[in-house]
């Protein structure tokens, strides 16, 4: 172990791995910082590099940069009441109460202090328990494997304030997505339309470029909205004097802070559960055992110390099923298990026993990080949260040309960006809806897997493995329990359920029928493959099917109820929702929802907004994926280096969020530059070949 432990250091000393482990640092600080957009954008940008990268050059930059997001994220949460992450929602309840005392400094430096601390801790525990990741291994067979992606999705469902038949449901269309391609046990095609550049399957790249990054941008430039407002009159005179104060307390309540990292790792450890459930059960604990819990929220450093102890900890914990088992704990794990899978690598035993100091190099990675980003984010903390300033407009058209771009590197052909657009596409909608990407990117991600493994169960042990499997058995019925316990707890938010469904009524069951009709259709088509290549499909598509249809009868149901609501309350003022007791009585069924999730988003969210107001974010998010059509193309049509820049410079010149027209000129010229050489780049990195239809 402890030559395993100093191997995996000293193999980071190269200068290209710590070039891209600053680089993806500096990098996730920036994002960090960025409400809403959050580390995953980030990572999915990063991810087409790395087919011209290293083994260590790839964990180097990807487990930097999430390292580097969670000290920063907390900078605007402490100052401007505005999370860079929902993890770092438990940190605006005493941190910005702290800043508003003018204690901005002593609030950033128990953060920072925290982070690294909590971080530090999880490394110790980490090195203790991946001793146990072999013998792990060897424990989970193909039964077991099963199991655990299913109890993955379904803690997927606990967490957030989404309806767990939602929750489900995009489960089960990532599942569907997952499966088309070449069926690995017999190489029967299936659902490839007959295109041969599906043969291989749909990348997670173009997916999570389009269901993240773009969707992102679409949202923010409807909202014309900068990210935050930026107000730094509370980093007076005597910040660094508050700094030493922070760091100091910090070191006298250490145990708040090991605690929450101790809690944070385990929960780590579990495939699914996500850091945003770490955090507030770590935040809530640190509440009970505390001497002041009662005072937490009102801007008690122990209240931050709990907080921020858990926010870098459960990603180091997360390392180890990603690297034992290949099960992510949360949506970065997913991001970074898909680059490894790029490179070759297949996380599991097989890594364990080949790769014995990777696992090892990656807990470096992140403690180094960690420490750095925390270092560096109080010495610039003033500087940073400028970023918050910045425009969705004018960061739409960087967005747009990495995520066309990177859809087309991934796989070499232009079936990358029109997947790239069915997701974006899928994307605003679904997001709209409040279905879980989350739960969709894990099922696309773990869908083979989970079909080879199935498989593997049933050639090996039949219907038998329920007997001769018991850690399998345990999964299920933890499964089985969280599903009947979600039911039983629903009504306790069946009001907010409600409210939630009545938002978009109509666009709700439309979607429904649209996924009913084309889950029947998968299964049709499913029955039409010999039976091992579409047994699993099959079921996955009656399941959601059956999901569907019981969504489409709940939503329509709440649609009559908005329109005969609307039609007896004509007096109601705009942007007043309908009251949640004249839908709630629709809803005949339960779907889950975490009541602190619950409770916080609506302490935080934004006043409703008007009709009118709703009309015109509508009407700018329709031309966001208009401007996004014309850059797509223009890069099909014309070629990148062409494209890409022409549609900027046109975008730049006629957008009215610039209202001088010399100020216009600036930044269309310094935008088209800025895409040119983006373009520029990738053509010459990923040697591409099309150059444009004409």
């Amino acid at each position: 172990m402890i030559s395993h432990l100093f191997t995996g250091l000293t193999n980071l000393w190269s200068p290209s791995v710590m070039v891209l482990l600053l680089f993806g640092m500096v990098v996730g600080m920036l994002v960090g910082m960025l409400p809403g957009l959050g580390v995953v954008l980030v990572l999915t940008l990063i991810l087409p590099f790395v087919y011209h990268m290293s083994i260590l050059e790839t964990i180097a930059i990807m487990l930097a940069t999430q390292s580097g997001a969670y000290f920063a994220a907390s900078i605007t949460a402490i100052l401007l009441n505005t999370p860079g992450a929902p993890e770092s929602f438990p940190t605006t309840l005493d941190g910005f109460p702290m800043a508003k005392r003018g204690e901005a400094g002593k609030a950033l430096a128990i953060s920072a202090t925290s982070t690294w601390m909590g971080g530090w801790i999880a490394c110790i525990i980490f090195i203790g328990l991946i001793q146990l990741a072999g013998p792990l291994a060897t424990v989970f067979h193909p039964p077991e494997y099963m199991a655990i992606i299913i109890l993955a999705i379904v803690l997927i469902a606990q967490t957030g304030n989404i309806p767990l038949s939602k929750v489900f449901l995009s489960g089960l269309l990532g599942l569907m997505l997952s499966f088309v391609g070449s069926d690995p046990v017999t190489g029967v095609e299936r659902f490839t339309l007959g295109l041969p550049t599906l043969y291989s399957g749909i990348g997670v790249v173009p997916f999570a470029l389009g269901v993240f990054a773009i969707t992102q941008m679409v949202k923010m430039y409807g909202s014309r909205k900068a990210v935050a407002s930026v107000d730094l009159s509370q980093l007076g005179e005597d910040f660094s004097a508050q700094v030493r104060m922070g760091i100091a307390e910090t070191f006298r309540r250490w145990y708040h802070v090991a605690r929450s990292a101790i809690i944070a790792t385990l929960l780590g450890l579990v495939p699914g559960i996500g850091g945003f459930t770490s955090n507030f059960i770590s935040y809530g604990v640190g509440q009970k055992t505390s001497k002041r819990g009662d005072l937490f929220g009102t801007g008690v450093p122990e209240g931050l110390m709990s907080a921020e102890g858990s926010s870098l900890s459960k990603e180091v914990g997360s390392l180890i099923p990603a690297v034992a088992l290949g099960l992510p704990s949360g949506l970065g794990m997913v991001i970074f298990i898909a680059a490894l899978t790029i490179l070759g690598l297949e996380p599991g035993p097989t890594l364990l026993r080949g790769s014995p100091t990777l696992p090892y190099s990656m807990m470096w990675v992140m403690a180094i990080a960690g420490l750095l980003s925390c270092v560096l984010g109080l010495v610039l903390a003033p500087q940073l949260a400028r970023i918050t300033g910045i425009k969705g407009p004018f960061m739409f058209p960087f967005i747009v040309a990495l995520a066309t771009l990177g859809s087309f590197a991934d796989v070499n052909t232009t079936m990358g960006i029109y997947l790239l657009v069915v997701f974006s596409i899928l994307g605003v909608v679904v997001r709209d809806l409040g279905y879980s990407v989350a739960a969709a990117a894990i099922g696309l991600v773990l869908g083979g897997t989970f079909d080879d493994n199935v498989h593997l169960t049933d050639s090996l042990y039949g219907i038998h493995f329920v007997t001769k499997s018991p850690l399998a058995d345990f999964f299920f019925l933890v499964a089985i329990y969280l599903i009947i316990s979600a039911g039983r707890r629903w009504h306790k938010n069946k009001n907010e359920v409600a409210r939630q469904a009545a938002k978009h009524p109509l666009m709700e069951w439309m979607f429904d029928l649209v996924m009913a009709a084309f889950s029947i259709t998968y299964f049709i088509v499913g029955l039409g493959y010999p039976a091992q290549a579409g047994e699993i499909p099959v079921v996955v598509g009656i399941l959601a099917a059956v999901v569907s249809l019981y969504r489409l009868a709940i939503d329509f149901r709440v649609w009559l109820s908005v329109r005969k609501a609307d039609s007896t309350e004509p007096s109601r003022g705009e942007g007043v929702p309908a009251p949640a007791e004249t839908v709630s009585d629709a809803i005949p069924g339960g779907d889950e929802m975490s009541t602190v999730a619950v409770m916080t988003r609506m302490e935080h969210e934004e006043e409703p907004l008007t009709k009118k107001d709703r009309r015109q974010q509508n009407l700018r998010e329709a031309v966001a994926i208009l401007w996004f059509f014309g850059v797509v193309v223009g890069a099909l049509v014309l070629g990148f280096e062409i494209g890409i820049p022409l549609v900027t410079f046109i975008y730049a010149m006629v957008n009215k969020d610039i209202a001088s027209l010399k100020k216009r000129a600036v930044f269309a010229v310094s935008a088209t530059i800025v895409t040119w050489a983006l373009a520029f780049a990738f053509v010459m990195l990923f040697h591409l070949t099309f150059h444009g239809m004409i």
